[in-house]
Formats: structure tokens, C-alpha cells, sequence
């Protein structure tokens, strides 16, 4: 999601500089190294690059950059796979002809994307939200490509808003379309004050202007209260797993448990390496849990039994016998499920 971020940054200013062929091979690098379903926010783009510069050599150039990077892709997966076959054709097979259930991991209704878009970008949000009309409305101030490259903010909007399982890292395509159409509309505002046979700015347009850094400076603080919001309400995993450097009395091959918390786990990085290996406990979840890796069962070219092309949990992903656990990880909220760190005649709680 972050690649194709970067990608569509990288091909709509290629676009605005008029460099199309780069354009497009930017964006063909985008789908097929980054995110396959990222093909609806480079379309605008792609399809106007082709009409707007040498149809030929803009062509060409998306074509010959996708071949290559699918030989790359392909012989990379023959290296880790030890197959001929391709993760890109595998992951649109796969999520478009059916096969998963990825509602396991969580639905929502139809606003949960304008409602994480504004928790995010907040007034930003609702500004990027009405360019179309402020671009039809002030058609001197915005030039055609700048409609174009901010279109698929909608495209993507309407479309990952239609589907039943939904994640924030979703919309990260669309984060910087979102800046660049906020940041136009506010710079459009003295334009509606203007007044097109008068030699001198009226009293409203030099208030437009007045109030353009006003807005942009109200925008900012209320972002950065959100970051300090994020590290100060939702950085408890961090700290939590930060804090295991300092139990090393456990012992070498220590077990580190995690019951409902499996969502919040951060990376392995966090865990010290007097801890052998991070386990599930059943909590009731019944999707599929990543195992820890196996090296003998063929390393990465392995299909092990355990994992199902249906995202459904498999009995071996939980660890049956929890005294084995010498670290429990665990968030009490009061769940139908049991909190077994309230047991204190069992655990010592850190």
C-alpha cells in the first residue's frame, strides 16, 4: 500500500510535468512491484498520458517497463517458490475469481472510509472532497490535468467503499491526491471574490487571501494533535513489547504468549532474543494466524497443511498447552473470552 503510494506520488507529478512515458512506466511499476488493485488510481492518468503525449513511445514505454518487471517478478517468485508462477496473476486470481474470506478479519459499512479519511485528514478531507465542484466553479484557476490527476480520489473512494472487508492502509494511494486537491481548493478561494473588470482587489479577495494561511495553519495543528493523539492513546503495544528487554530472568527459550492481542502484535523485531518463540492462544479469533517459520519442510518453497486457501483458522495456529507460556501478552476488556492474566495465583503481572 506504502509502494504504491510512493508510485502514484511519483507518476501524477511526472503527469503535471508533462513527461507521460514516465509517467506511465511509473505507474506500471506501481501495480505490478507495489499493488495489483492500484491499477484504478494510475488509470486517469495512464489513459490521458496516452492520449496527451506520443501515443507510441508512451505505449511502448508502459509496455516494456510491465514485461520486464514481470520476468523480475516471475524469477522471483521461481527462486522463493521453486515454481514457475506469479504473484501478481496469483493475487487477482485469487481475490477476484473468489477463494478467501477475508471478512474474517473484520467488515465494515459503506462511511468507514470517509469516516477514517477525515479522522485522518480532517477538514483537509472535506476540502479535497469538494474540488470537482470548486474546479468547474473557478475553470480559469485549474488546468484539466490537475482534475485528472486528483480523479481517482473518487474512483478508489466509491470503489474500496463498495467492498465488505475494509482497512485503513487501503486508502494510502490516495493520502497524497487527498493534500494536493485540499491544497487547491484553498488556494481557489480568492478567485470567488474576484472581479474580473476591476483594476484593484476588492476588501473580500484580500480576506480570501488572509484567511488561505489562517485555514492551512487551522489544518496543521489539528494534524499534528492527531499524531500526538496516535503515539499517546495506541503506542501501548510499543512500550509493552519494549519493556520484555528487561525480564530476562525468565530464561533462554522463554515462550511469549498472545491471546486476543494477535492484532497488535508489532514484528518480531520488538521481541528480545532470550524469548525462542511467540505463540497464539486461543481466544476465540477463527481466522488464519501466521506459524512461526519452519525450516524443514522446504523453507519458502513449502505448501505446509496447516495453511487453507479460506483464511479459516487451523487448529495447530494455537498453543494447546498454556503453561507452557512464560510471558502472556493480553489487553483486558471485559470479552466473553476468559482473561487469564486475572489469575493471579498463576501470573505475576509486569
Amino acid at each position: 500500500s506504502s509502494f504504491s503510494m510512493y508510485a502514484v506520488t511519483l507518476s501524477s507529478a511526472l503527469f503535471l510535468l508533462e513527461k507521460y512515458a514516465c509517467a506511465v512506466s511509473v505507474a506500471a511499476a506501481g501495480v505490478i512491484l507495489g499493488w495489483p488493485f492500484s491499477i484504478l488510481v494510475f488509470l486517469p492518468v495512464t489513459v490521458y498520458s496516452l492520449f496527451r503525449g506520443h501515443f507510441k513511445r508512451v505505449f511502448l514505454s508502459g509496455l516494456l517497463t510491465s514485461l520486464c518487471l514481470l520476468v523480475l517478478s516471475v524469477v522471483a517468485d521461481y527462486y522463493c517458490y521453486g515454481k514457475w508462477t506469479s504473484s501478481v496473476f496469483n493475487l487477482l486470481k485469487y481475490n477476484v475469481l473468489g477463494g478467501g474470506e477475508s471478512h474474517l478479519y473484520g467488515t465494515e459499512g459503506t462511511t468507514f472510509y470517509f469516516r477514517n479519511a477525515f479522522n485522518n485528514f480532517n477538514f483537509a478531507f472535506v476540502l479535497a472532497l469538494l474540488f470537482v465542484g470548486v474546479a468547474l466553479s473557478a475553470r480559469k484557476n485549474y488546468a484539466p490535468d490537475l482534475l485528472i490527476v486528483v480523479s481517482p480520489v473518487y474512483i478508489w473512494l466509491a470503489f474500496m467503499s463498495l467492498q465488505p472487508h475494509k482497512e485503513e492502509r487501503f486508502l494510502y494511494p490516495i493520502y497524497p491526491l487527498i493534500c494536493v486537491a485540499a491544497a487547491s481548493v484553498i488556494d481557489s478561494f480568492p478567485y470567488f471574490f474576484h472581479d474580473k473588470y476591476a483594476n484593484e482587489q476588492s476588501i473580500f479577495e484580500k480576506i480570501a487571501k488572509g484567511l488561505r494561511p489562517l485555514i492551512l495553519g487551522f489544518i496543521l495543528c489539528t494534524s499534528h494533535s492527531r499524531t500526538f493523539s496516535m503515539l499517546n492513546g495506541y503506542g501501548a503495544p510499543l512500550q509493552i513489547y519494549r519493556h520484555l528487554e528487561y525480564h530476562e530472568d525468565t530464561g533462554p527459550g522463554s515462550i511469549l504468549c498472545i491471546g486476543s492481542e494477535w492484532h497488535r502484535y508489532p514484528s518480531s523485531f520488538f521481541v528480545p532474543s532470550y524469548i525462542s518463540e511467540v505463540r497464539w492462544i486461543d481466544d476465540g479469533f477463527r481466522g488464519l494466524l501466521p506459524f512461526p517459520f519452519n525450516e524443514t519442510l522446504g523453507g519458502t518453497t513449502a505448501a505446509p497443511s496447516y495453511f487453507n486457501t479460506k483464511n479459516k483458522a487451523s487448529d495447530k495456529q494455537y498453543l494447546k498447552d498454556i503453561g507452557a507460556c512464560n510471558l502472556l501478552m493480553e489487553l483486558d476488556l471485559r470479552r466473553p473470552y476468559p482473561s487469564r492474566g486475572n489469575d493471579l495465583s498463576t501470573w505475576e503481572t509486569l
